[in-house]
């Protein structure tokens, strides 16, 4: 988060916002890189609050994230819901000066962040369930019309990361933004059906769902936009995973691939000219980390750990660039 934007949140506005949802004890910080999030409790049940600047994301651009996820619940998508403050409103803003904050409160999802190193939890099971949601997120969203809001979400190549790209990166990584450059004229070129592309999460990975006795829900749908249907399942593609330290990651990232895909299909449809653009797909959302890293200060922070292996994976290349996808996702 930029200090320019810490600066303007201070301690009043945090309690005004959460008790407009009826807060009660205390409101515990969870995360601050894009947005500020927070948990607190309401009557004897965990909310999250989050607390967004405009120059993030409008009111307008939150409403029309939180109306997808609505409608995913209304069709069976397990998500975390936004809930409504004492105005019946799933937003409200607070101004700051000549900006202002926008807050909203979901319910808490129940469960916990899954443990990837242990085999009992990261499973097939669990993979085929992930797939599945997604699928079942990619059909649903084939039938999301929004034509009723004042602001849709938007396309995935308007996003900052990309429009500046070279303006976020360091001079010794510009090269990383040329290349990000050549693959989205590549992508350019390819149709936008609505068996391919719609409205997707674009942020599905082990951080922004719980499990609960196997049963997950979604949350943190800040990035969704209009983007291919593979670029979501890219980045829920274990990229970063420690798998890859191990000998045999390539017949566990097999594995991985197959139930996933498995669950996938059993929702929605995808044809193998998709899965062979998986690769590339891979490679655009390491650039597109790399740049976001940048963007929100990440390498002088707590999380710097994570832009060292962002870095490494730009500058040395990973096997998931060159993984035949459509061939894991048929053969067991």
């Amino acid at each position: 988060m930029k200090d320019e934007i810490t600066s303007l949140l201070n301690n009043q506005l945090i309690s005004s916002a959460a008790a407009q949802w009826s807060a009660s004890g205390k409101i515990e910080l969870l995360d601050n890189v894009a947005n500020f999030v927070y948990q607190f409790q309401s009557g004897h049940h965990w909310k999250i609050l989050r607390i967004t600047h405009n120059s993030h994301r409008s009111e307008e651009q939150i409403i029309a994230e939180l109306d997808w996820v609505n409608f995913l619940a209304e069709h069976a998508v397990p998500v975390a819901q936004p809930c409504l403050s004492k105005n019946q409103r799933f937003t409200e803003t607070f101004p700051v000066g000549d900006s202002y904050f926008t807050a909203v409160v979901f319910d808490f999802a129940p469960g916990q962040l899954i443990e990837n190193a242990d085999p009992s939890e990261w499973n097939p099971t669990l993979f085929q369930n992930l797939g599945r949601i997604m699928g079942k997120m990619h059909k649903a969203t084939k039938e999301y019309n929004p034509q009723h809001l004042k602001q849709q979400r938007d396309h995935w190549y308007k996003d900052d990361l990309i429009q500046h790209a070279s303006d976020y990166l360091p001079i010794d990584q510009q090269q990383a933004a040329l290349e990000l450059a050549e693959i989205m004229e590549q992508f350019s070129q390819l149709d936008t059906t609505r068996d391919q592309y719609g409205l997707v999460h674009s942020d599905v990975n082990p951080t922004n769902f719980h499990v609960d006795n196997g049963r997950i829900t979604l949350f943190d749908f800040d990035d969704c936009a209009y983007n291919w249907f593979t670029n979501d399942i890219a980045v829920a593609m274990p990229l970063y995973s420690s798998m890859f330290s191990k000998p045999d990651w390539e017949s566990s990232l097999s594995e991985y691939v197959y139930w996933f895909m498995l669950g996938y299909e059993k929702e929605n449809h995808l044809d193998d000219k998709c899965l062979n653009l998986l690769p590339t797909c891979m490679r655009l959302q390491n650039l597109i980390t790399l740049v976001a890293m940048h963007q929100s200060n990440v390498p002088g922070s707590q999380y710097h750990s994570f832009y060292e292996l962002v870095l490494k994976t730009y500058r040395e290349g990973h096997p998931l660039f060159d993984f035949d996808f459509r061939k894991a996702s048929k053969e067991k």
